[in-house]
C-alpha cells in the first residue's frame, strides 16, 4: 500500500481540504463588513441540511449495508453507534467552554475567556464530528477494499462525504468571521480566528481513520458514531440558531435545499 492510498493519509488530506473550505468562507469577510441576519440564517439552514444528508447518505446508509448480515439485529450496532456519538458530543458540549452567536451565557465549564474566543470554540466544536466522519469514511473504504467487497462504492461514499462537508463548511466559516466582525474585530483578525476554528476538522480526521481501521466488525458502529455526533450538532446548535431570528421558513427551505444538494452530489459521484 502506497502512502497516497493509505486511509490515514487520505483522511488527513480530506480533513485539510475541509479546513481550507472553512478558511475560504472566513475570507469572504473581506468582501463586505457585515451580512444580514437573514443571509446568515439561510446559510446556517443550508449547512444543517448538508450535514444531515451527509450523516444519513454518507455514514448511516453504508453502516446499514455493512451490518445487513445480522438480519433482524442490524439495528444493534447502528443504534449503539448513534447513541455513543451523540453522547460524545454531549460530553464535549458540557465541558468545552463556548457560546453561540445569539446567546449571552457561555456553556461548558466556567472560564474567563473572552466572548470572541468562546464563539471560535463553539464553531470548532462543530468541526470535530465532521473530521471524525471524514476519517471514518476513508477508514471504512479501506477496510471494504481489504475485504474485497464494495471497494469502489466505499471510496465514492467517502468522496461524497468529503465534498458535502467542504460545501457546508464555506458558510460556517463565513458565519464565525461575521460574528467576530460584529464583536468589533478587524477583518484580518476575524478571518484569522475563523480559519483557526476549522483546525479541528483535520485533527479529528486522523483518529477517525485509525478507529475505523481497527477491525471491520466495528465499522457499522464507527460510521454510526460519526453520524450521531453530526446529527447532535445539527439538532442542538445549527437548526436552533438558524431559527432564532424569525427566519424559520427561509432556514427550513435552505435546509431542504442542502439535503437536495447532497443527494445530487451522491448521484453524480456514485
Amino acid at each position: 500500500m502506497t502512502i497516497a492510498s493509505h486511509p490515514v493519509f487520505q483522511a488527513l488530506v480530506a480533513g485539510l481540504l475541509s479546513w481550507l473550505s472553512v478558511s475560504l468562507g472566513a475570507a469572504l469577510i473581506f468582501t463586505r463588513r457585515e451580512f444580514s441576519r437573514r443571509a446568515m440564517d439561510c446559510l446556517l439552514g443550508g449547512a444543517g441540511g448538508m450535514m444531515l444528508a451527509a450523516a444519513f447518505f454518507g455514514l448511516l446508509q453504508p453502516a446499514l449495508e455493512l451490518a445487513a448480515h445480522l438480519g433482524r439485529l442490524t439495528f444493534v450496532p447502528i443504534v449503539s453507534g448513534l447513541l455513543l456519538g451523540a453522547a460524545f458530543l454531549w460530553c464535549l458540549d458540557r465541558v468545552l467552554p463556548h457560546i453561540h452567536m445569539l446567546q449571552d451565557t457561555a456553556e461548558g465549564i466556567s472560564t474567563s475567556w473572552r466572548r470572541s474566543i468562546l464563539l471560535v470554540t463553539a464553531m470548532a466544536l462543530h468541526h470535530i464530528p465532521e473530521g471524525l466522519a471524514i476519517g471514518v469514511g476513508y477508514g471504512a473504504a479501506a477496510a471494504e477494499s481489504v475485504a474485497a467487497q464494495g471497494a469502489a462504492s466505499g471510496l465514492a461514499t467517502a468522496l461524497v462525504l468529503t465534498f458535502s462537508i467542504m460545501l457546508q463548511n464555506v458558510p460556517e466559516g463565513l458565519v464565525v468571521s461575521t460574528a467576530l466582525r460584529a464583536e468589533g474585530f478587524s477583518a484580518r483578525k476575524s478571518c484569522f480566528y475563523g480559519v483557526l476554528s476549522g483546525l479541528t476538522a483535520p485533527l479529528g480526521a486522523v483518529p477517525g481513520a485509525l478507529a475505523a481501521g481497527i477491525t471491520a466488525g466495528l465499522l457499522p458502529v464507527a460510521l454510526s458514531f460519526a453520524a450521531g455526533a453530526m446529527i447532535y450538532v445539527v439538532v442542538e446548535e445549527v437548526v436552533p440558531e438558524a431559527n432564532a431570528s424569525g427566519n424559520g421558513n427561509l432556514a427550513t427551505v435552505s435546509c431542504i435545499t442542502g439535503v437536495c444538494l447532497v443527494i445530487m452530489l451522491s448521484a453524480l459521484v456514485g
